[in-house]
C-alpha cells in the first residue's frame, strides 16, 4: 500500500477468505474477477478465466511476468496513472472503515494497448487475517467510446458556440459569478468599449463596462437562472447610451458564469425590441385576450395571445390537452348563437360585436364582450379563412350591474314597506291620539253641563287627568320613536348608583302592583359593582317599560319577578349585567314574537285590546338597548307568561370595596322563602367579611337562632323577609323577641312598599327596614349602625333628604305663552309661593338685574321665547356682576324634553330640567331639591 499503510485484523472489513485458489464458480461469470493481497504491489492471488481473457495473458504467463497489479500496470506507460487511482481508492476505504471500492479505469493489454473497465472491489481478509482485495472487472469499452463521441460533439458545440458569440451582432460578455472577472467578450463588445480583449480579460466586469471601483448595486446575479433570461434595460453613463440587456447562467469550463447579451440604443435590434415591448404592453393592458378562430369549422383556435389563458382559466398545456384547442370554453347556448351568425359573415363582410358567457376550468362563469372580424383565405397569410377576435372581460361590470339592480329592487321594496309602515303609523297614531282626546273633550263638555254637581265635575276632572296623562305618554313615545328612527337620540353617560336607580323603578311600580294585588319577587344576584356609567334615565325607561307591561298583562293575583344579575367579564373596568322581568300572565303566541319590537305592534287578543297601550314601548326599549350595545330577548307562551332578559355592558365607576373590620367574622342569619335571595344575600355578607347563613322558613329560623344563642355563638343580626308561607315574617319576629328579647337586631326586608306594615313591625320589635333587591352598600350601611359601640334606637325607616319648605318663597318665571304663564303662576301660588312673571328672556334678565340680591329663591326659564331665548337669558344672568347670579337655581321649564335639550340646558348654566306639560308633584319636588 502507498505510504506504508497496511490492512490487518480489526479494520472492520469483510469476513476472512478461507482459500486462495480461484473458486470454480467464478469461471462461469461473464466478468473478470481477480484477487490480490493488499500490499505494496497488490500481489496476485488468483483470477478467473474471464480476467485472463481481458489481459490476453495466461495465468502462468501473468504470474511469471508480473506477480502483482503494480508490475502489470507498470508495463503499460499509458495506464500507469490508473494504478495510482486504485491505491488512492483503497487508502480512502481504509481510513473510512469502508470495505468497498468502485472506479472506472483502464486495464493494460498484452500488445501495449488497453481497455476500459469498471472495477468494483471488496476488501476482506484471509485465514491469517491478511487483507485481500477481490475485484470484479466489467468491460465498458462501448460506454467509453460513447463518452469519447460525446466529448467530441461537445467540443464541436463549444467551438460553434464560441463562433456564434464572436459573430453575434450585439455585445457578449462572460464573467465569473463570484469574482466578477471578465472571461470573454466578443468583437462587438470590444468595439463598443474601444479596447482589445487582451487588455481587459481577467479584470472586473464592473470596472471595464461601468467604470466603477466596486460591484454594481443594481447587479442582477441574484436573479439569474440556467433555464431562462433576465431581461432589463439600463443607461450606461460611461458609454452615454441605453442598452437592452439579457442575462442568464451558463456552464463555462466546468463552472457557472454570467452570460450577458446586449444591444445599444443605436442598433436595429434595440429598436425592434422596444417595439415588441410596446406591442406587448398594449396587448397586456387589455382586460381580455386575442384569438384567431378557424373559419372552416368555427371551433378551432389557431392562435391566441394577451391575457387569453388567464381569462378562460387554463394553462397552455391544459388548453391543448383538455380542450384540444377548441373554443368549447364558451357557454354552449352562446356558442350555438355565435356560430349561426358567423356562417353568414363571409357573405356580408360585417363585423360582429356580441357578449358571451364563458366557463373557466374551475367552473366560474365570466362575461366577455367580443368583437369578431373576418379575414378570407385570400387575405390570410397562410391561406386559412379566419375570424380575428378581441375579448374584453366585463364580468365585474355585469356583476356590479346585477348588484345595483338588486339594490334598486331592495330599495324599492324597502320604500314600499316604509310607505306602508308610515301609513299604518299615521293610522295608528291618529286612532291612539283621538281616543284620549275624545275622552278629554267629552269629559270637559260633561263637566260644563254639570257645574251644579261638584261630584260629577270632580269625576270628569279625574277622567280628564287620566286621559291627558295617557295622551302625554303617547306623545312622548311617538317623539322618542321619531328621534330613534332618525338617529338623533343621544345617550348621556353619567355615573349612576344602580341601587338608587332600582329603588326609583320599584317606587314607580309599587302602586301598580298594589292596585292589581300581584305577588312580586325581586332579587339582586352577584352584584359586586353598584356604581356604573350609563344613561340612567334611558335604562330606567327600559326597565319601567318591561315592568309596567308585566303588571298590565298579568291578571289579578298573578306573580311578577324582577332579577338584577352581574356576570363575570374578565375585562378591567367593564361589567356585564342582566335584568330579567318575568310574569305568569297571559303570554304571547310564538307567531307574534318576531313582530314584538315593531312599532304599534300588539298581539291579537281581546284581552289586550282592553288594556291601554301605544304599541311603541317595546320598540323604544329595544332600540335603546341596542344603542347601549346590549341585547333584549323574550320567551313567552300563551297562558303561561313571558320572560324578558336585557343584557347590557357597563363601564364601572370607582367603588370602596374595603371590608369593615368592625363587622368581620360576625354571623348573620338570612330568612327568606326565595332561595335566590338567600344565596345572593349570603354571598354579599361573606364579601363584607361576615359569616352569612340562610334558612328558607320562619320555623327553621327560630330553631336556628335559639340553638345558636344557647350554644354561645349567637347571631349578630337577622335579616328577615316579611312575607313567607307558613310562619310569616311578623310571626317569626314576635317569636324571636319572645325567646331572646331585644338582644339581636332584626332587619325586615320586603319587595313591597312597607309603609303600611312599618308601624306593626316596629311595635313587634323590628330594628330596621330594607327594600329588595338587596345590595351590598345598603346591607353594610344598616349593619354598621348595629356594630360594636353603636347605640340602637327604636326602629324607624331611613329618612330621606330633608326638603326645604316652599311657602313664602319668591320665584321669577320667564314664559312667553300667556296661557302657559297663567297655569304656572296659578300652580305655584296654590302652594304658597310668590311669582314674578316675564314675557321673554330679556325681560327676565332685566327683572333679575333690577332686583336686590337675594330677592328670588329660583328662576323658572322657558327655552323657546322671542327677543331672547332661555339659553341666552341664563348665560346673561350668570354673567351679571352680583353675588346671587352664580348661585340662584335656574330650572328649564320647557317642552324640549330630549337628552340633547337637557345637555344644552346644563351647558348654558341651568341646574335642572322640568318638562311640559307640568307634573305638579315633580315640579314641587325639583324646587325643594334646589331651594335652600
Amino acid at each position: 500500500m502507498a505510504n506504508g499503510e497496511r490492512l490487518g485484523r480489526g479494520s472492520g472489513l469483510s469476513e476472512p477468505v478461507t482459500a486462495l485458489g480461484c473458486p470454480a464458480v467464478m469461471d462461469a461469470l461473464n466478468a473478470g474477477v481477480v484477487c490480490c493481497r493488499v500490499d505494496e504491489d497488490l500481489s496476485f492471488c488468483w483470477g478467473n478465466a474471464r480476467f485472463f481473457g481481458m489481459t490476453a495473458f495466461t495465468e502462468e504467463a501473468f504470474v511469471r511476468h508480473f506477480g502483482g497489479l503494480r508490475p502489470f500496470y507498470a508495463a503499460c506507460p499509458e495506464c500507469a496513472g490508473d494504478f495510482a487511482l486504485i491505491e488512492s481508492a483503497l487508502s480512502r476505504a481504509v481510513k473510512a472503515g469502508n470495505a468497498s471500492v468502485e472506479m472506472e479505469i483502464r486495464l493494460p493489454g498484452k500488445a501495449g494497448g488497453f481497455s476500459w473497465i469498471k472495477l468494483s472491489g471488496t476488501v476482506s481478509s484471509d485465514e491469517t487475517g491478511a487483507p485481500l482485495l477481490v475485484a470484479v472487472l466489467t468491460d465498458i469499452n462501448a460506454l467509453a467510446a460513447d463518452w469519447e463521441e460525446q466529448a467530441r460533439l461537445a467540443g464541436e458545440h463549444w467551438r460553434y458556440f464560441r463562433w456564434m458569440m464572436d459573430e453575434f451582432a450585439g455585445n457578449v460578455y462572460v464573467s465569473d459569478m463570484e469574482t466578477c472577472e471578465l472571461l470573454y467578450l466578443n468583437r462587438t463588445a470590444c468595439e463598443t468599449l474601444g479596447v482589445s480583449a487582451e487588455r481587459v480579460l481577467g479584470r472586473k466586469c464592473f470596472e471595464v463596462i461601468q467604470g466603477r471601483q466596486s460591484p454594481c448595486p443594481f447587479c442582477t446575479n441574484d436573479r439569474l437562472r440556467e433555464n431562462g433570461f433576465c431581461n432589463w434595460e439600463f443607461f450606461n453613463p460611461v458609454l452615454e447610451r441605453a442598452f437592452m440587456i439579457r442575462n442568464r447562467v451558463i456552464e463555462w469550463e466546468g463552472r457557472p458564469v454570467r452570460l450577458e447579451l446586449s444591444h445599444d440604443m443605436f442598433s436595429a435590434e434595440y429598436k425592434l425590441a422596444k417595439k415588441d415591448r410596446e406591442r406587448l404592453a398594449l396587448v397586456g393592458s387589455m382586460p381580455g385576450g386575442f384569438v384567431r378562430l378557424d373559419a372552416r369549422d368555427y371551433r378551432t383556435v389557431l392562435w391566441y395571445g394577451a391575457d387569453f389563458l388567464n381569462v378562460i382559466g387554463y394553462t397552455a398545456e391544459q388548453f391543448e390537452n383538455e380542450l384540444h384547442s377548441q373554443c368549447t370554453y364558451v357557454h354552449p347556448d352562446d356558442l350555438k348563437r355565435i356560430v349561426s351568425r358567423l356562417e353568414t359573415v363571409d357573405t356580408t363582410g360585417e363585423n360582429i360585436v356580441t357578449e358571451v358567457r364563458i366557463i373557466t376550468r374551475s367552473g366560474e362563469m365570466k362575461y366577455l364582450n367580443m368583437t369578431l372580424c373576418y379575414a378570407s383565405a385570400e387575405d390570410s397569410w397562410d391561406g386559412i379563412p379566419s375570424f380575428y377576435s378581441v375579448g374584453m372581460d366585463v364580468t365585474e361590470q355585469r356583476e356590479e350591474q346585477a348588484r345595483q339592480r338588486r339594490a334598486l329592487e331592495e330599495a324599492y321594496h324597502a320604500a314600499r314597506v316604509a310607505s306602508e309602515a308610515k301609513t299604518n303609523f299615521l293610522s295608528s297614531m291618529s286612532h291612539d291620539i283621538r281616543t284620549p282626546m275624545n275622552a278629554i273633550m267629552g269629559m270637559a263638555l260633561i263637566a260644563q253641563t254639570n257645574l251644579a254637581s261638584p261630584e260629577r265635575v270632580a269625576d270628569c276632572l279625574d277622567k280628564i287627568s287620566v286621559s291627558s296623562r295617557h295622551l302625554l305618554s303617547l306623545i312622548n313615545e311617538i317623539l322618542d320613536m321619531s328621534k330613534i328612527e332618525s338617529g338623533r337620540i343621544d345617550l348621556v353617560a353619567e355615573e349612576v348608583s344602580l341601587p338608587e336607580l332600582i329603588r326609583n323603578v320599584m317606587g314607580m311600580c309599587q302602586p301598580l302592583l298594589r292596585e292589581k294585588g300581584l305577588e312580586f319577587h325581586v332579587s339582586a344576584s352577584q352584584v359586586r359593582h353598584e356604581n356604573i356609567v350609563i344613561d340612567g334615565g334611558r335604562l330606567q325607561q327600559v326597565l319601567m317599560n318591561l315592568l309596567s307591561n308585566a303588571v298590565k298583562y298579568t291578571p289579578e293575583g298573578g306573580t311578577v319577578g324582577f332579577v338584577v344579575r352581574e356576570l363575570p367579564t374578565g375585562i378591567k373596568k367593564r361589567g356585564q349585567y342582566e335584568f330579567v322581568v318575568e310574569d305568569n300572565g297571559i303570554g304571547m303566541p310564538a307567531a307574534f314574537l318576531p313582530h314584538l319590537f315593531e312599532p304599534f305592534s300588539r298581539a291579537e287578543d281581546p284581552r289586550i285590546s282592553r288594556i291601554q297601550g301605544t304599541g311603541l314601548g317595546m320598540a323604544i326599549a329595544e332600540n335603546i338597548v341596542r344603542m347601549m350595545n346590549g341585547t333584549i330577548t323574550v320567551e313567552s307562551e300563551p297562558e303561561k307568561g313571558s320572560r324578558f332578559t336585557v343584557s347590557l355592558p357597563f363601564e364601572l365607576a370607582g367603588e370602596d370595596d374595603t371590608v369593615d373590620t368592625g363587622l368581620a367574622g360576625f354571623p348573620v342569619l338570612v330568612v327568606d322563602d326565595d332561595r335566590m335571595v338567600c344565596e345572593s344575600a349570603t354571598v354579599l355578607l361573606n364579601e363584607l367579611g361576615m359569616r352569612g347563613v340562610w334558612v328558607d322558613s320562619g320555623e327553621e329560623a327560630l330553631r336556628c337562632v335559639v340553638y345558636a344563642h344557647e350554644n354561645g355563638d349567637g347571631f349578630f343580626a337577622v335579616i328577615l323577609d316579611w312575607k313567607m308561607p307558613g310562619m310569616s315574617g311578623l310571626e317569626t319576629l314576635k317569636a324571636i323577641r319572645k325567646r331572646l328579647g331585644r338582644n339581636i337586631p332584626v332587619i325586615v326586608i320586603s319587595a313591597y312598599d312597607y309603609s303600611d306594615i312599618e308601624e306593626e313591625f316596629r311595635n313587634a320589635g323590628a330594628d330596621a327596614f330594607i327594600s329588595k333587591p338587596l345590595f351590598k352598600s345598603r346591607i353594610r350601611q344598616v349593619l354598621q349602625s348595629f356594630g360594636p359601640g353603636k347605640q340602637r334606637e327604636p326602629a324607624a325607616p331611613v329618612p330621606g333628604k330633608q326638603r326645604a319648605p316652599l311657602e313664602g318663597r319668591r320665584f321669577l318665571l320667564a314664559e312667553d305663552n300667556d296661557m302657559n304663564r297663567e297655569i304656572a303662576v296659578e300652580l305655584l301660588e296654590m302652594h304658597g309661593m310668590a311669582v314674578d312673571a316675564a314675557e321673554n328672556g330679556l325681560a327676565a334678565v332685566e327683572k333679575f338685574g333690577n332686583s336686590p340680591a337675594g330677592t328670588y329663591d329660583g328662576i323658572l326659564m322657558d327655552i323657546q321665547m322671542p327677543v331672547m331665548d332661555g339659553y341666552e337669558a341664563t348665560r346673561a344672568i350668570r354673567a351679571l356682576d352680583r353675588e346671587d347670579a352664580k348661585t340662584v337655581p335656574i330650572l328649564a321649564l320647557t317642552a324640549n324634553a330630549f337628552a340633547t335639550d337637557i345637555g344644552k340646558a346644563h351647558a348654558a348654566g341651568m341646574n335642572d330640567h322640568v318638562s311640559k306639560p307640568i307634573d305638579v308633584a315633580y315640579l314641587i319636588g325639583t324646587l325643594r331639591k334646589w331651594v335652600r
